[in-house]
């Protein structure tokens, strides 16, 4: 994901993750926590992504991991 890259680093980890191929859910391990970058980054997804739905997760490397996140650990393959 070059656009996910851009905004939180060549060494973010990105995993794509869900069950349903209609939607896109995205868990990005990064540097950098959820601040405004989030939002920048969702909307540059939005604009290039047609699916009926996009999902961004962001989780600040070394913390600990919560909700959705757990299951892009889990079950998400690093793209």
């Amino acid at each position: 994901m070059d656009t996910v890259r851009r905004f939180y680093g060549d060494d973010a980890v990105v995993r794509n993750y869900g069950p349903n191929p209609d939607r896109i859910e995205l868990h990005v391990e990064a540097n950098i926590g959820r601040d405004m970058t989030f939002y920048k980054c969702l909307g540059v997804l939005f604009t290039r992504i047609d699916r009926a739905s996009v999902s961004l997760e962001i989780t600040k490397r070394g913390s600990k991991i919560h909700g959705p996140a757990k299951i892009a650990y889990r079950q998400g393959i690093i793209i």
